[in-house]
């Protein structure tokens, strides 16, 4: 067989593997809350609203929202099945730019075995990281950056390291491996100019970002909600009791569950003396982007998908430069392979939402949703208060304010004053607009049922929400705990 059918037979295999590893995102309608997020807006979005307007609200650059409102006007509204066929598509787009960077490091071996790591790497874990989240729409550019790095293409490696920033701002962290690498691949009478190539070319992004927004009418709102409430978003995520509650649910497993893949890549970047310019950039961009995966505080498993591309691209380097024994790579093959089967298999079966895999019957939250589906109708408008944005999704209704739910990445039930970045004194007044502008069909209290550890913050609380209520509303049903209100009649 001749070396391109070798490498065609094997990209092949790689494909269906990965394919296969993927396929748990295919049995469930929503495989996080995050989705139910973009979801809820987009379908707004797509009525005509503005984006970090009235058209939905969130801390979040635009490209996510774009990419899932784009999605929905081609196949429908809320029609998740093909927001993970593009989610899907993402990664594989992914899986073949990490191997065009281990072809261009170390051959087509190492790219291949790269592909297939990042491929395992973004399956192998709870529902979350199967989710189309922003990380996984940001690795494409992002990676694609790195490629144009190490290639010396610098103008095209600073725009789409603009056009990463676009779904997660934590991007940015990659112009620190900017400089590395312009300072270790470029003769020091050319790095001036490599820097202002770079430098031109996320100008240029910025500069079409910006554009995109102004033309949209949501430049304003995206100052204020994804730059402007970036502090105070951070500022509640660093309680030790918090960011422990979190890691080990996501950074623990992570690292053990993969241990082979970060075993061989601590083993390469102790070899640093010894490493190639190129596997330095490696080892740095995994240490880069480990910073940006928990810069933030909030731990969650898929935020590590941004250091995925590198851990796969160093583990590939390992298995590249080191002569194993047989036995000792069929080891290490079982040692990736057996957590990645048991996550599978617990990902087909249990509940995105919820981690319940014995469930006896319908889950709670999907009740609730089609008692809100069953009394009302398509062209009305709900609202649910608490942090359950999947109620909008599940019934298929519009949200009736710009708000998919609130104290979003809040330590609830922490006994900290509930003030969050979606709490701010501005919100209610907007709040109090979107519900005279779109009166809600429902009002939806899940904070009566302790969803999401929202008992310590009823509506009762919020003025705005507790004058509507007790003015215009009645309660008509309690559905596994949660309260639903109907208008008055007129």
């Amino acid at each position: 067989m001749t070396r391109p059918r070798q490498i065609g037979l094997w990209a092949a295999l790689v494909a269906i593997t990965v394919t296969v590893a993927h396929l748990p995102s295919f049995l469930h309608r929503l495989l996080d809350g995050d989705e139910a997020v973009y979801g809820s807006i987009a379908a707004l979005m797509n009525t005509g609203g503005q984006l970090y307007g009235s058209g939905g609200v969130d801390n979040k650059p635009p490209g996510i929202f774009w990419v899932y409102a784009a999605t929905f006007q081609a196949a429908g509204t809320y029609q998740m099945t093909a927001i993970h066929a593009v989610g899907l598509a993402v990664i594989a787009a992914t899986c073949v730019v990490v191997y065009m960077i281990g072809r261009d490091v170390a051959g087509g071996r190492t790219g291949l075995l790269a592909a297939l790591f990042y491929g395992v790497l973004t399956a192998a874990g709870n529902p979350r990281l199967l989710a189309a989240n922003t990380e996984l729409f940001m690795m494409l550019p992002l990676t694609a950056s790195v490629l144009l790095m190490l290639r010396r293409r610098w103008l095209w490696s600073g725009l789409l390291l603009v056009a990463a920033g676009a779904f997660r701002q934590v991007a940015a962290v990659n112009v620190i491996l900017a400089a590395f690498a312009i300072f270790w691949l470029e003769p020091a009478e050319f790095r001036w100019r490599a820097t202002a190539r770079f430098a031109g070319g996320a100008a240029a992004g910025l500069a079409a970002g910006a554009f995109a927004l102004l033309m949209t009418g949501s430049l304003a709102g995206f100052w204020r909600w994804t730059v402007g409430s970036l502090y105070g978003y951070a500022s509640t995520t660093w309680i030790p009791s918090y960011v422990w509650e979190r890691a080990k649910d996501s950074i623990v497993p992570f690292v053990v569950d993969m241990a082979v893949l970060w075993i061989s890549a601590i083993a390469i970047a102790t070899r640093w003396r010894r490493l190639e310019v190129k596997d330095r950039l490696v080892v740095a961009w995994l240490v880069v982007a480990m910073v940006g995966s928990i810069v933030a505080g909030h731990l969650s498993w898929h935020y590590f998908i941004q250091a995925m591309g590198p851990l796969a691209l160093a583990a590939a380097l390992f298995f590249e430069r080191f002569s194993l024994r047989r036995w000792v790579v069929s080891v290490a093959a079982l040692g990736i392979a057996l957590p990645a089967a048991g996550w599978w298999a617990f990902d087909l079966t249990a509940d995105p939402l919820t981690y319940d895999f014995s469930i006896p019957t319908v889950p709670q939250h999907q009740s609730v949703a089609a008692y809100i589906h069953d009394h009302t109708t398509p062209g009305q408008r709900v609202f649910v208060w608490g942090n359950w944005p999947a109620l909008y999704v599940e019934s298929d209704r519009l949200m009736a304010s710009r708000f998919p739910g609130f104290l979003r990445g809040f330590a609830r039930g922490s006994g900290l004053p509930p003030d969050n970045w979606d709490t701010t004194p501005d919100v209610w007044p907007a709040l109090r607009s979107d519900l005279e502008a779109h009166p809600p069909a429902l009002i939806v209290d899940t904070a009566a049922a302790g969803w999401s550890d929202f008992s310590s913050y009823p509506m009762s609380n919020y003025p705005v929400l507790a004058d509507l209520v007790a003015s215009r509303y009645h309660e008509v049903a309690t559905i596994e705990g949660v309260v639903i209100y109907a208008p008055n009649s007129p």
